[in-house]
This record gives C-alpha cells, sequence and structure tokens, in this order.
C-alpha cells in the first residue's frame, strides 16, 4: 500500500484483532459440541444485539437459547420489544419514515453485522453523515453564531476562520503517533506490527484525555479555541467537544473503525436486523431447520429478577423472573447494560462467601461511566427541506447539537410519510439540559435553533413542527439502560479490558481476570466491548459469550477455525495491559 495512499478504516477491534466475520461466516460453526451437551439450555437475558447473536450462533452450534427481555412493546412478539438499542419506530402502517431511537447509523467497515444483514435480507443504503458528499448535499457548521456550508470537511479551511490549522494539526498529530499506519497495518493484517504500534499509543497515552491530546504540545497542540472549534466541526462521527474527557484511547478506537469509512443505516430500520435474528430459520449441526423464535414458543420470557449462580458450572445457573418462574439452565449469558447488575438484577451465589464475579470484576462493574445521550425526531408528510440549506446535517455548538434530515422513499400507503428531521442528536451535559423536559418542549426549542440557522426554511419548519409527529428518547431515564452506552474515561482500561475478558474464565489454564471463579455466567453486550456504542462490536461479544458457553459444555472448534477463546494465548491476540 501506497504511504501517500489514505489508509482504510477498519472495525478489527485492534486490542484484540479477531475476525468475528470470518469465524461465521461461509456457514462455520463455532463450535463442535459433545453428544451429550446437545440441546443444552441455555438462559440469554437481553434480547439486545449482543444477545441474541449470542442466541443465533448458540442455536447453530446445537444448543437450546431461552431469550429473556425486559423491554415491552406492543407489537413485539408476546409483547416484549426485540433489539435494545437497535430500535426504530414506524409511527403509521402507511409510513415509509422511520425513526431510528438507538442505533443511527453505522460504519460501512461493520462486516460481521453487514453479514448478518445479508443473512437476514436487510437492506442497508449509505447514510447521510457529516460531510459526506455526495451522500449528504450540505453540511452546515454553526458556531459562535455564524454559519459555514461545506460539501467535505476540507471546504471548511477557507470558509472558517482558524479551521485549517486547526484540523492540519489534528492530522499531523495522529501521523506522528502512528495511527495512520496502524490503520495500514490493519489493512494488512500485519497483526505483530499492530501490536507492536498499538502497545505503545496504549503504553504513552493511556492517562490522557482527549482535551489534553488536543492541547497538549506533544499532541495537536491546538489553542482552546481551535479545540473548541474543532470538537463543533467533527473529527469522526458524533465526536464533538461533549467528550471532550474521555480517554484519548475511546476516540482512536472509535476512529480506526470509522476514518476513512462511510457510514451505513438500514432503510427499513435496523429492527429488522433483531428480527431477523429472532425469526430466521437456520440449521443445527444435525442439518434440522429451526430458528431463536421456534426454539422460545414465539416470544421471550419476561424481565430477569435474580440469578443464582452455582460455584461448580457443571451446576449451572437458576432465573428467576418478574412472572415468578425460576428455572435452571447450564449457563446464562448476560447482556443488558451492567449497572443493572448493581441496581435491577440481583446476582448471587447458591454458597455462603463465594463470589459470583471477583473483586477486580466488580470494581470494573461499578466503575462503569455511562454518557447521556437524547434524540428528538419529527417525523413529516414532505420533504419540506429539500434543496436548502438545511438539506443534510446541521452541526453546532448550541443546545441541539447535530440535526440529520432523511428521506425514507414513497410511502407505503396513502396518507404515509417519508420524511423524518432528527431534531436533534446530544450527548452528555446537552443530553441533561433537555433531560426533563416534555416532547413538546423539546421540539419547541430545537425548532427555535433551527429556524435562526436556516432563516430561509424558517417558517416551514415552524408550520411542520405543528402538524408533524414528534419522538423522543433519553436514554439515561430508560429503566433497563441509564444511559445510552459505556465510554471510557483516562485509566479505565484495566477495567475494559477485565471486562472483555471476562468470557474467557480459565480456559486458557489461568483465569483471564485474576481471582476470577470458573462459574457458568457470561457477561456480554456493549458494556464488554473495546468500542462501546458501535453495534458491531455489540455483536461480536456475543460471540465472545457464546464461546465461553460452548468451551464450558466441552465444544472443541471446527477443524481449521478457531474461536476468539482458541487464539487468547497468541501473543497477537492477548490483550495488552499498561504495565
Amino acid at each position: 500500500m501506497n504511504a501517500n495512499t489514505p489508509p482504510p478504516a477498519s472495525d478489527l477491534q485492534v486490542d484484540f484483532p479477531f475476525d468475528y466475520a470470518a469465524h461465521v461466516s461461509g456457514g462455520r460453526r463455532m463450535g463442535r459440541l459433545p453428544e451429550a451437551a446437545t440441546g443444552a439450555r441455555i438462559a440469554v437475558i437481553g434480547a439486545g444485539g449482543s444477545g441474541l447473536a449470542a442466541a443465533y450462533e448458540l442455536l447453530r452450534a446445537g444448543c437450546q437459547p431461552v431469550v429473556y427481555e425486559a423491554e415491552r412493546s406492543e407489537d413485539g412478539p408476546g409483547g416484549r420489544r426485540l433489539g435494545g438499542r437497535m430500535y426504530s419506530r414506524r409511527l403509521r402502517e402507511a409510513d415509509s419514515a422511520v425513526v431510528e431511537l438507538g442505533c443511527l447509523r453505522f460504519p460501512e467497515t461493520a462486516r460481521l453485522l453487514r453479514q448478518y444483514a445479508d443473512t437476514f435480507g436487510v437492506r442497508l443504503e449509505p447514510f447521510r453523515d457529516n460531510y459526506a458528499a455526495p451522500t449528504t448535499p450540505l453540511t452546515v457548521l454553526d458556531v459562535d453564531g455564524r454559519q459555514y456550508a461545506a460539501g467535505k470537511i476540507e471546504d471548511l479551511y477557507d470558509r472558517c476562520d482558524g479551521f485549517r490549522e486547526a484540523h492540519a494539526r489534528w492530522q499531523q498529530a495522529l501521523a506522528r503517533i502512528g495511527f495512520f499506519q496502524i490503520q495500514r497495518d490493519v489493512a494488512a493484517r500485519d497483526l505483530a506490527a499492530v501490536r507492536r504500534r498499538w502497545r505503545e499509543v496504549l503504553v504513552r497515552f493511556e492517562p490522557w484525555s482527549f482535551y489534553r491530546f488536543l492541547r497538549a504540545p506533544d499532541g495537536a497542540g491546538l489553542t482552546h479555541d481551535q479545540a473548541r472549534l474543532l470538537g463543533t466541526a467533527g473529527v469522526g462521527p458524533a465526536v464533538w467537544d461533549s467528550f471532550f474527557d474521555l480517554s484519548l484511547l475511546e476516540i482512536l478506537r472509535l476512529l480506526l473503525c470509522t476514518e476513512g469509512s462511510s457510514l451505513l443505516y438500514a432503510p427499513e430500520g435496523i429492527s429488522r436486523l433483531a428480527e431477523g435474528f429472532w425469526s430466521h430459520r437456520t440449521t443445527d449441526p444435525h442439518g434440522r431447520t429451526c430458528s431463536v423464535e421456534a426454539v422460545n414458543g414465539g416470544a421471550p420470557r419476561p424481565a430477569v429478577r435474580a440469578l443464582d449462580i452455582e460455584p461448580d458450572a457443571a451446576h449451572g445457573v437458576v432465573v428467576h423472573s418478574e412472572d415468578g418462574r425460576s428455572e435452571r439452565f447450564a449457563a446464562a449469558v448476560f447482556t443488558p447494560q451492567l449497572r443493572l447488575v448493581e441496581t435491577g438484577v440481583e446476582v448471587r451465589s447458591t454458597v455462603a462467601h463465594t463470589p459470583v464475579l471477583g473483586p477486580r470484576l466488580w470494581r470494573a462493574v461499578r466503575r462503569l461511566h455511562y454518557w447521556q445521550s437524547s434524540k428528538t425526531a419529527l417525523v413529516v408528510d414532505d420533504l419540506f427541506w429539500d434543496k436548502t440549506s438545511m438539506d443534510g446535517v446541521t452541526l453546532t455548538d448550541r443546545l441541539r447539537r447535530a440535526a440529520y434530515t432523511v428521506d425514507y422513499g414513497p410511502a407505503r400507503g396513502p396518507g404515509g410519510r417519508r420524511g423524518v428531521l432528527d431534531l436533534s442528536f446530544t450527548w452528555a451535559q446537552d443530553a441533561m439540559k433537555i433531560s426533563p423536559s416534555t416532547p413538546k418542549e423539546r421540539v419547541a426549542l430545537f425548532v427555535r435553533d433551527l429556524a435562526d440557522i436556516h432563516p430561509e426554511v424558517a417558517d416551514e419548519l415552524r408550520a411542520h413542527a405543528r402538524t408533524g409527529e414528534a419522538v423522543t428518547v433519553s436514554w439515561e431515564n430508560e429503566r433497563h439502560f441509564r444511559g445510552l452506552s459505556r465510554w471510557s474515561c483516562p485509566g479505565d482500561h484495566p477495567y475494559q479490558r477485565d471486562l472483555f475478558a471476562h468470557f474467557m474464565k480459565d480456559f486458557a489454564g489461568t483465569p483471564a481476570v485474576p481471582g476470577e471463579p470458573p462459574n457458568a455466567l457470561y457477561l456480554a453486550g456493549d458494556d464488554t466491548s473495546w468500542s462501546p456504542g458501535w453495534l458491531n462490536h455489540a455483536l461480536a461479544s456475543g460471540l465472545n459469550a457464546a464461546w465461553g458457553v460452548l468451551r464450558q459444555l466441552g465444544a472443541r472448534p471446527e477443524p481449521g477455525n478457531p474461536g476468539p477463546g482458541d487464539v487468547w494465548n497468541d501473543p497477537h491476540y492477548t490483550p495488552l495491559t499498561t504495565a
């Protein structure tokens, strides 16, 4: 690869560069169970992306996954909602328009996700993201009350004072620490080089915040105003100044899978992917046709209230659900936000003074940092923004932060609507500002800002705000989420590593997390991934847990297809520490 060629993005997780997509592609299964373990019943708690991926692959390997879900939905199977933050809402049957309340977009590099989407027949298309010409007609940056229009980010160089130098210094700093070379090494699958260069970045910058790197002379060396401008304009999807407190490593991991990649969305709603995991008919190792839906009798079980964990993994786990049922399983995969381990689901040992999680794992769970996030969308009957300055993406330092216009194509029926205006996509303190506000109040606030930024369309915007239908969510207020996702702050790398390593138990010869008991509980979900917020990595975490369950049951890898735990001791894969 030519050194002057922009490096490609990759969704290979640099901390553990295992190719999950290849592992389950082409009909490959995650392991071969001994005959005595075939049909083992496994509790999968949470029907989000990670839980559904784990259930689907456990089913393909010969287990019977029993899914529990706390979220309710009138149109979901058995009144339960599938998908977790894969949460799409079509407000009327005649609408083509879909409101994405969780997974709005994902990188084209997300091979595992795209592979499942192809299997389930879920259509994907380019997303109108910032500076994504020609997919996005226009990106308008509004900062300090002034507006700057751009097709690509370089258009801001001569339009927004100070941006050329700020962006150039940022790019130079990334090159200086070896970021672009790491991208090239990942693309070439040179894992030895990836490991060597990432170790240097990890050891040096693990204590650094994103803001420190932007300001420090041995980072990007920006002034405060330049850092603020760059943060508002965006250096990657959703990396605004809301994220200045995050670990620099978190930002670099995000950029590794997005810098140089376009973004995609599901025009029929990302919930279609969840429905695919649930209802797609696949085959077990004996060639019998089956689906997660069929194994579960057409509906998930209700919310879990308590888990009784046997110290001996061979005795499994007892799951107590809110309908009063208590049932024993060979193992349990726990995928909800891990804050629920402290606040919503009682996890207890059946033997006194025997921990369910070791002290290091409890420490990691208790020190998770969740970011608040809110989204407010307006479903409208026509694309009133077409060919105006609002046709695309608006980024601003005002209350609403980011707005997107999306055309979902011709309505599905008479009177249906095709347009969605994402009025606001906010994080952290910006989300907290409107957390107590009603939907009507939120719409009024965001329309006020957008009308000021786009005066030529202000009257139509106000009119559609009166006649359109608004949907909003604040993820920190959702009982079973309590925040959108975990993000790491400086000093969190040891916690992140331990959470990721939980699925390994002691299968590699010694506990992957010192002091961790070898019971039949497996943590998965976004919290345990290296780069949270991205659905592809949540899916991979479900595969990790599925591998752990299969290994506990005595499974061995299919020839030539080692799983994530089978390569754990390989120095190209073992997650690094800061020591």
